[in-house]
């Protein structure tokens, strides 16, 4: 099972230092300054938000299956495939029904179709579709050839199972998709495991498209670019930042927001691990942070606790999370 061999290669550097809730809360893509700090911290950040609907029931479940059967590493069949979850967490499900609704489109309109079901029942990628479609609708061709030659390149790099999975989910003129669970049973896998693939089909598409942008223009331009640049922080921390920016001290913005300093604490970590030290050094030294960075390089832990124990309580806990945000190299491979 895909979802079990994810969650042993998540636990693997986390090893003992948290509990199995993070790892639920690190697929799941809850965007608090624990889940993103372990996501940094471990280096998971491609397993962040890669499933956002994964119930808590059946995480539990396989991970009970996991300690009783005493895997340790993930099976030869279900190598992990390519995630870049946090990246592409907001753009995921979007980009996905835009291209599902388009290809649907795209066929329809090949045989003078009008009338169908569309595919998803989104208001949003139903209104972006259409608005589309009146800009577009005078190169529509170019478009239909655009889009299958653009595809055809990216899922020839996927593994066929992957590729094929994709494929049979696309619908078109009198032809229906198969759903999530008639792809499992048709490929012999469980339902779950048909999600996280076509998570990282779109991923992969992503991918591509942004880094050879001008090699894949229609795919492209299903891209959210705003969405993009502002999925990497936090709403709330992106308030703070801008009151920091304005020279506020700590407890001013905690007064002014009506939060407590720390929740103002975690914004920092927050942005120190996507902004590295532009922020950090306002309250941390360079020194000080090598002497807390070589003190848990010797002890091998990245525990706040152990840390802190082991300087003798000299820098606080806020001070030891900027540190571990600014180690550049996490001595962690995902």
């Amino acid at each position: 099972m895909l979802l079990a061999s994810i969650i042993i290669h998540a636990a693997r550097p986390i090893r003992r230092e948290r509990s199995a809730a993070s790892i639920y809360h690190l697929l799941q893509g809850k965007r608090s300054a624990q889940t993103l700090q372990d996501a940094h911290m471990y280096g998971l950040t491609h397993l962040f938000g890669i499933y956002p609907k994964l119930p808590r029931q059946l995480f539990d479940q396989v991970v009970e299956n996991i300690l009783q059967d005493g895997q340790s590493k993930e099976p030869e069949r279900d190598r992990l495939p390519y995630f870049k979850g946090m990246q592409y967490q907001m753009q995921t499900e979007s980009f996905l029904h835009r291209l599902l609704l388009l290809i649907q489109l795209l066929s329809n309109d090949a045989r003078e179709e009008k009338h169908y079901i569309p595919v998803t029942d989104s208001p949003a990628v139903q209104h972006w579709i259409k608005q589309w479609y009146r800009q577009e609708q005078h190169r529509i061709n170019d478009w239909r050839t655009g889009i299958h030659s653009e595809l055809a390149s990216l899922l020839g790099r996927l593994p066929d199972f992957q590729a094929d999975i994709f494929v049979d989910r696309l619908t078109g003129y009198q032809h229906i998709g198969l759903t999530t669970g008639q792809l499992a049973s048709k490929y012999k896998v469980h339902e779950t495991d048909i999600l996280l693939y076509q998570t990282s089909t779109v991923h992969h598409l992503l991918h591509h498209t942004e880094s050879e942008a001008a090699a894949f223009p229609h795919l492209a331009a299903l891209m959210n670019k705003q969405e993009q640049q502002t999925s990497s922080i936090t709403s709330t921390a992106q308030k703070t930042r801008m009151m920091l920016e304005r020279g506020l001290t700590l407890d001013q913005i905690a007064a002014v927001r009506g939060l407590t300093e720390n929740t103002i604490k975690d914004h920092i970590v927050e942005m120190t691990w996507l902004d590295g030290e532009k922020l950090a050094s306002r309250f941390l030294s360079a020194t000080d942070c090598n002497i807390i960075l070589e003190c848990a390089a010797k002890a091998d832990t990245n525990k706040l606790k152990q840390i802190h124990a082991l300087l003798e309580g000299k820098y606080d806990y806020f001070q030891i999370r900027l540190a571990l945000a600014l180690r550049k190299k996490q001595g962690v491979k995902a």
